[in-house]
């Protein structure tokens, strides 16, 4: 943290003196003079200690609202914390199994100002720190946190990384039971657009399930756009934010009618607006066939996967199947690079492919997404490169072989040929007819 004037050291001085006689409920001018006969030091460690008692007095715990990255690019994400003397309780949405809680030590500390840090290694407190081969720099996230001021029911916090400000609000049930309620609600969500009237105001918008991204178009005005967290009832904004004259900091999502009505009581309702070609997860189950380089075809079959969140496409070859990830927000079916098989030691990939140049990629955000014809009788869905690949576009997939994350060569064992092909390569794909 950087060296700050001996002036701002005092005005910190007295900010603390001030927060600890809040923290503790009692009249600053009947501890004026016990406060103040203690040096800055002691002040500070006071200050600490009686943060520490809120920390560890929540029986539940506290919701953390993590936003990763400097800009909130990734949007914010759910951890409960439970604290004990030594060890923190952390659980989050970001796993399945909202039962999972890991332990690890954490420490309060005066670097500079009063810091909560979990500076053991917490298999989920530290996911968004943790890069990875699809992330070197991670997601830019946090562990160490400057305590701004504490109540006894809410910590505003500021990363030390990334300078965002972040709340930790007093848990009122146990930590599965709001996991849930967030992950159904989450699983039920098909918002990606939506309008309504503010103020006499017509505003039309977008969500951005994927990275926590809503945006505000007011007729006649710019954009504003915030990054926003789930809760158990809806979504809250990272910092309030004005649209036509009205500010708005949280909203209660009605999964039914998919629509977002404004938590202050302003009486604001926002009603769903679907993207062109949107379609409901379950309208890709069937049997298709899959047309690729020029006039080859291949008969598949979607099956829904157990998540409710992705299908199952068998019937490339009989030793492997393909994850096709449904994203709610367009409504479409997305292709990866993804693992399918091992070959010895090594890894057989399914790997993203510019057949043009020749280049491809094992990076598994990486792929092409499907786009409907529109036809309720005749689905047809031609298959599109996504854009996130810079210089290349997806059109293929080949199988690679891998071995710790480095290329191994290409895979071309003949039984693991394409159905009807004599080839590990699926040259310029093309579309998917559905059949039944």
């Amino acid at each position: 943290m950087e060296a700050r004037s001996m002036k701002t050291n005092k005005l910190y001085v007295a900010l603390w003196g001030m927060l600890l006689c809040a923290l503790t409920f009692q009249s600053c001018l009947k501890d004026d003079e016990e406060v103040f006969d203690k040096n800055p030091s002691e002040r500070l460690q006071q200050y600490i200690s009686e943060a520490k008692k809120v920390l560890t007095s929540a029986e539940n715990g506290w919701l953390l609202e993590m936003y990763p990255h400097p800009s909130q690019s990734y949007g914010g994400y759910a951890f409960v914390v439970r604290f004990d003397e030594e060890k923190v309780y952390a659980s989050t949405e970001l796993v399945d199994d909202s039962s999972l809680e890991v332990e690890s030590l954490y420490k309060m500390t005066d670097d500079d100002g009063p810091v909560l840090s979990f500076d053991t290694y917490n298999l989920l407190l530290h996911y968004l720190s943790t890069p990875n081969s699809n992330a070197y720099q991670a997601f830019q996230g946090e562990f160490e946190f400057v305590i701004l001021k504490i109540t006894p029911d809410l910590v505003t916090l500021r990363g030390k990384k990334t300078n965002n400000v972040m709340y930790m609000r007093k848990m009122t049930e146990k930590s599965q039971s709001y996991l849930d309620k967030m992950r159904q609600l989450i699983e039920s969500m098909i918002l990606s657009g939506f309008s309504g009237t503010v103020g006499g105001t017509q505003v039309a918008g977008t969500i951005d399930v994927d990275s926590r991204q809503i945006s505000f178009a007011p007729a006649g005005s710019e954009p504003v756009k915030a990054a926003y967290v789930i809760t158990d009832q809806g979504l809250r904004l990272y910092h309030p934010t004005e649209v036509a004259g009205v500010t708005f900091e949280e909203f209660i999502i009605d999964p039914e009618t998919n629509s977002l009505t404004d938590n202050s009581g302003t009486g604001v309702v926002f009603n769903a607006v679907f993207p062109k070609g949107w379609r409901g997860y379950a309208d890709y189950a069937g049997n298709y066939t899959l047309s690729f380089n020029g006039k080859e075809q291949v008969n598949v079959t979607l099956t829904p996967a157990e998540d409710g969140a992705s299908y199952i496409m068998s019937g490339l070859n009989d030793k492997f199947t393909v994850t096709l990830n449904y994203q709610r927000s367009s409504g479409t079916l997305t292709w990866q690079s993804q693992k399918i098989g091992n070959n010895g030691k090594n890894e057989i990939w399914l790997c993203a492919w510019d057949a043009g140049p020749g280049q491809l990629t094992w990076n598994t955000a990486i792929g092409m997404r499907t786009e409907w014809n529109e036809n309720e009788q005749s689905p047809v869905y031609t298959w599109k490169d996504y854009g996130t690949w810079a210089g290349y576009t997806v059109n293929s997939y080949i199988m690679w072989q891998l071995s710790g994350g480095s290329s191994a060569g290409a895979f071309t064992n003949s039984s693991w040929y394409i159905a009807g092909t004599k080839s590990c390569r699926m040259p310029h794909v093309t579309t998917m007819t559905k059949i039944n």
